[in-house]
């Protein structure tokens, strides 16, 4: 078993961004149904089925809520490893290139 890291920035991006819009499709879904619901818990008449149903689906909005977050919320660490990586890479080849530039100039 091998102990190296491997990320590949912009696959991490890729992905960072594809999680993300479906997390705000996900979230954008979510209120539609509240909102279907609300307009149907609000007619004049309204079923002892329908007020059931109404409550067992409203029931569930804050959990609905904590899993679009964290949706979106991978997303974003998935973005910001992305970022991470290429920012140390970029690190280590400006420290090598200096290495290199006070290598030549001593000479």
């Amino acid at each position: 078993m091998s102990n190296k890291f491997v990320a590949n920035p912009a696959v991490l991006k890729s992905i960072g961004n594809t999680i993300h819009d479906q997390g705000q499709q996900f979230g954008q879904n979510v209120e539609k149904v509240y909102t279907t619901v609300e307009e149907m818990v609000s007619t004049d008449y309204l079923s002892p089925a329908a007020k059931a149903i109404a409550a067992e689906i409203q029931s569930y909005k804050g959990e609905l809520d904590k899993m679009t977050k964290v949706i979106n919320d991978y997303g974003e660490y998935c973005l910001h490893s992305s970022n991470t990586v290429d920012r140390n890479e970029q690190n280590i080849i400006d420290s090598v290139n200096m290495k290199n530039n006070t290598t030549d100039t001593e000479y």
